[in-house]
């Protein structure tokens, strides 16, 4: 119960955080701003997560037999680096635990993967054990290796340049390539918290394109950056559990993470969840169900079979 009530502490906090509404708002015209310009812009309003309860992060069962990390770099290996908030961490109920050779890298080890995924925050299920079984079962791939690292209630302000989680983005990408386990494919997955906290779509894009630049610094140009759509919350203030009311969306923050999809740099546009999970299929308002994570997963797959035409994105 203790988990529960952080969790849900923490989303709470989103509809008071919020500035204001700007679901319809446009791409301010102009230079963007500076990441550093950015943060400070927003000093005090970006998300302090607790180190606590469901945001803790999750280690791995002592217990857990290790798989050979160096034996991961044979065949046709997936590895893929996600991060984002909570739905992109351990939140899904219930969880799940693969059957093909889907792996999960967390502090420098691989271990089978199964929910709950070690180095994301929360302690339940997730997505992404479900999409490596149905990468391998399709045939693309021999294997696949997770690194997770979300992190529930987080902002694209504790991503980007001058946030909190960003030296933990960059440091997983530099142990993944020390390691020999250069990433094939980031997937993020965030965008509530920002719709949530009122972020002008064009400091979101800013912050989202100076990671996309950080990221290709450290592992090049060969990996597929794919972002996901989502800024869907729910706003206990505008309804109750259960009713299509109490919920929110930003259009154009949505439209921005769209925008920055650019085939020729293999920046992708990933699911969107705003339209693929409706409020019915969030188990408590805000998390995914596991029909939710099941769809979520077979939403990604199109985009993986496209391999390097993928110019065009799920809806």
């Amino acid at each position: 119960m203790r988990h529960l009530r952080c969790c849900r502490a923490g989303l709470l906090l989103l509809p008071l955080l919020a500035a204001t509404p700007w679901g319809t708002a446009s791409v301010a015209a102009g230079e963007p701003l500076s990441p550093a310009a950015i943060q400070a812009k927003y000093a005090g309003r970006d998300p302090i997560l607790p180190d606590n309860g469901e945001f803790a992060v999750f280690p791995g069962k002592a217990e857990e037999p290790k798989q050979d990390c160096a034996g991961l770099t044979e065949g046709r290996v997936m590895t893929a680096l996600v991060f984002g908030q909570s739905n992109a961490a351990n939140t899904v109920d219930p969880g799940y635990d693969s059957g093909q050779p889907v792996y999960a890298y967390y502090n420098g080890t691989c271990q089978k993967a199964h929910d709950t995924m070690p180095g994301a925050s929360g302690s339940k299920g997730s997505t992404w054990p479900r999409l490596g079984d149905r990468a391998v079962a399709s045939g693309l791939f021999d294997a696949v290796l997770f690194a997770d690292i979300a992190r529930g209630g987080s902002s694209i302000l504790n991503w980007g340049p001058g946030g909190a989680l960003n030296p933990i983005l960059l440091g997983t990408l530099d142990d993944l390539v020390a390691k020999g386990l250069s990433p094939t494919h980031i997937f993020f997955h965030q965008g509530e918290s920002d719709c949530a906290l009122g972020i002008d779509p064009a400091d979101y894009a800013a912050m989202l394109e100076a990671i996309i630049t950080q990221i290709r610094q450290r592992v090049g140009d060969a990996c597929e950056i794919v972002v996901a759509r989502a800024s869907l919350y729910y706003d206990p203030a505008l309804g109750g559990l259960g009713d299509p009311a109490g919920y929110r969306s930003c259009p154009a923050l949505t439209a921005v993470q769209t925008e920055a999809a650019d085939p020729a740099r293999k920046v992708f546009s990933g699911p969107n969840t705003d339209l693929i999970v409706p409020w019915f299929d969030r188990n408590d308002g805000y998390h995914f169900s596991a029909k939710a994570a099941d769809h979520f997963s077979a939403a990604w797959m199109p985009l993986l079979a496209r391999g390097g035409d993928m110019a065009q994105a799920t809806p």
